[in-house]
């Protein structure tokens, strides 16, 4: 039985670039609309013949979800996001939840954040929905060749060069991967050229086992298996999204600004029907260009480890399906004071005072086309 609902509208905000569009041999086109929905079931596990059951016991807990207002290929409507919070199965004497917009995050990232104010019981339900419109990148190689390296990386996108959850580049392996691979002589290259070197470079000796994405034992979303770039690099083993940190560490480590992006498209099943799912990419800077967009998981299926630098490389600065994706965040876990319940999955959330009985989250994602977006003014 629903036992109460919120609906919150954020007002419109003056909000900082987190990536701004791209210049010079870099554009963005064919932008398509959407609306995103991402929703999230929590409930505490059935309990056990004669044990008592588990239960929520939340005040003022936060529930938080990323939010990228003006990326280098995609800008949400801040007028259409609304948050709904349904607090089912318990008391409900205050369903009243308030609600946050947060900034000075990395990345010029924002927070979105609701607060679960009183509730005791064993499920909850809160949905985010909001308009967007994301964009194709196309870049041309010999422009981009020719670029130089600055003589120091704007500030913008310092954040780009540190590390971060998952993403472990001051650690000495990526430092000396780094020298073995260019001898030192990595800024002799031109940085698009040094760029593709190191990406070429991860995926030869990386080995990919599974896409990441953790279904549960019914078929549902309950989040991602990432064991971050250290791990993984150590082992030469990890899923999709662990290639995904390796190259972001790997680029850091090289000096070149890099994030991951996390977002969600539609895929194939076996069964021919479409589902929409996570999918996770990387962007670099590009001084003179901006942020150059690459698939390392539809690059190793290439075989690019012979592939001359100068030629162009499908997905790798030119990606014809990135406006048929939405980027949630550069972060798999939110950097805020919360953490992800089972598994990261964008989200995350502080189960004040009790903690987390053990939660199994369903996580559903919805992108609905609204067809063709707006061109950037010429």
């Amino acid at each position: 039985m629903q036992a109460g609902i919120l609906t919150l509208v954020i007002a419109a905000l003056m909000v900082p670039p987190s990536g701004r569009p791209p210049i010079g041999p870099l554009q963005r086109e064919q932008p398509k609309k959407y609306e995103l929905r991402f929703e999230v079931l929590l409930e505490t596990p059935i309990p056990r013949f004669g044990t008592e059951p588990l239960v929520y016991q939340l005040q003022n807990a936060p529930i938080v979800m990323p939010m990228i207002f003006h990326g280098a290929y995609s800008r949400i409507n801040q007028d259409t996001i609304h948050g709904r919070l349904w607090l089912l199965q318990g008391e409900d004497r205050h369903a009243n939840a308030g609600s946050q917009l947060k900034s000075g995050f990395a990345h010029h990232t924002h927070m979105y954040t609701m607060f679960v104010r009183d509730f005791r019981g064993s499920s909850l339900r809160w949905r985010v929905t909001y308009s967007l419109q994301s964009w194709a990148s196309r870049i041309d190689e010999r422009w981009a060749s020719n670029l130089k390296w600055p003589q120091e990386w704007p500030e913008e996108v310092q954040d780009g060069l540190k590390p971060s959850q998952f993403i472990e580049s001051d650690d000495p392996i990526f430092a000396n991967s780094i020298q073995r691979l260019t001898n030192g002589n990595l800024r002799l290259a031109a940085p698009y050229l040094a760029a593709k070197e190191v990406v070429r470079y991860t995926i030869s000796r990386f080995q990919v086992s599974g896409n990441g994405t953790d279904m549960g034992l019914i078929n549902n979303i309950r989040g991602l298996n990432v064991k971050g770039a250290l791990a993984s690099w150590q082992n030469g083993l990890g899923t999709e999204h662990d290639l995904v940190c390796a190259c972001v560490a790997m680029l850091r480590a090289a000096g070149i600004p890099a994030r991951p992006v996390i977002g969600i498209e539609e895929q194939k099943k076996s069964d021919g029907k479409k589902r929409e799912t996570f999918v996770s990419w990387v962007e670099f800077y590009l001084d003179g260009a901006g942020w150059v967009p690459f698939d390392p998981n539809v690059l190793r299926k290439q075989a690019i480890g012979n592939r001359n630098l100068n030629d162009s490389w499908k997905d790798f600065g030119t990606m014809d399906d990135l406006n048929e994706r939405i980027p949630l965040s550069y972060f798999f876990i939110p950097p805020a004071s919360v953490e992800a319940p089972w598994k990261p999955a964008v989200w995350g959330w502080d189960p004040r005072p009790g903690g987390d009985p053990s939660t199994y989250p369903t996580v559903n994602l919805m992108m609905i086309s609204k067809g063709r977006g707006q061109d950037d003014p010429q």
